[in-house]
């Protein structure tokens, strides 16, 4: 699968005539606002992390289980011109960023799009498709859903918090949240970065989103993909689960409004249980037998049935 990932990206892709990086063009990333784009940069990122991992499994493959390397090499057709190919295009893939400021440009000319405020638009004319036209719709700098903050979402580890701030403060402002899965992971980096206002108004734009028909379109039927964004909002958001790293990390922090939350996950044939309240986190491996090595507020710690409680590292004030 990997080996016919890569073969897509470096088939549908070119090369720019000024800059000589390699991109993507006439493309649409997650924001469905912005069509026919070139080099949107989730796409052009997640491009280059799919040549990487490809890279690095096979070059992993062929060291650690020769023979099944062969196997898949054989079957597949992989030639070696096609892994230095891949490498090529990974290293001179186009990551639009403005390096004054740290704030990805979404896509080529992005940045000089023309600016409405979207706070400026009147709540009758939602929804937008519904009442404005396409070439109206598309013209200006607003997006639908997060693009650039859903690769800092995915890559989290990769990005440092001045970096996320600098991005999620740009992008915010200009997100009308059209997607059901807009508010959680806006609130999910507002968690993060230190905003705990914002991350407990976009959890409840998450959970309350047909409830209160934020969208206007209920009607139209549930945003299931919603409902599921709130659990993340809470794993990832309040729990501050980390996945991308060596190790499962978190950060728990508490909404001032609440008493306690907790939540489940599986992580190496071990159920683990996170339970926050006002003062401490609680975890415990409530299944699968063991101990398992996780990362809790920077610091490692192993959790077995006996359960392991810390202070509460971060106390949210949202209100």
């Amino acid at each position: 699968m990997l080996n016919q990932i890569s073969r897509f990206y470096a088939t549908r892709g070119q090369w720019g005539q000024q800059s000589g990086k390699y991109g993507y063009f006439g493309v649409m990333g997650p924001d469905e606002f912005q069509l026919m784009m070139n080099n949107n940069c989730y796409i052009n990122w997640m491009a280059q992390k799919s040549f990487e991992y490809t890279s690095d499994t096979l070059s992993e493959m062929k060291e650690r289980a020769s023979e099944a390397f062969a196997l898949v090499a054989e079957k597949t057709g992989l030639r070696d011109e096609e892994l230095t190919d891949w490498k090529n295009k990974a290293d001179h893939m186009k990551i639009p960023v403005d390096e004054v400021t740290g704030v990805f440009e979404e896509h080529d000319v992005f940045f000089d799009m023309p600016h409405i405020d979207i706070h400026s638009i009147p709540v009758a004319e939602f929804p937008l498709y519904s009442n404005w036209s396409y070439d109206r719709l598309y013209r200006y700098d607003m997006i639908k859903q997060p693009d650039v903050l859903m690769f800092m979402f995915l890559y989290n580890g990769q990005f440092s918090k001045e970096a996320k701030l600098a991005n999620y403060e740009y992008y915010e402002s200009r997100c009308i949240h059209k997607s059901s899965l807009s508010p959680s992971i806006h609130s999910i980096l507002a968690s993060e970065i230190g905003k705990p206002e914002e991350a407990y108004s976009f959890f409840e734009f998450a959970t309350r989103l047909d409830l209160d028909n934020y969208n206007r379109n209920t009607r139209e039927g549930l945003h299931t993909t919603s409902i599921a964004a709130a659990w993340m909002n809470i794993v990832y958001g309040f729990g501050g689960m980390r996945s991308d790293g060596d190790r499962l990390s978190f950060q728990p922090s508490l909404p001032e409004r609440w008493n306690e939350y907790s939540f489940q996950v599986m992580y190496e044939g071990v159920l683990l249980r996170i339970l926050v309240n006002k003062t401490s986190v609680t975890l415990t491996a409530i299944k699968g037998g063991g101990s398992i090595d996780i990362i809790v507020y920077g610091q490692s710690i192993t959790v077995d049935a006996s359960g392991t409680t810390l202070p509460l590292g971060e106390r949210m004030l949202a209100r």
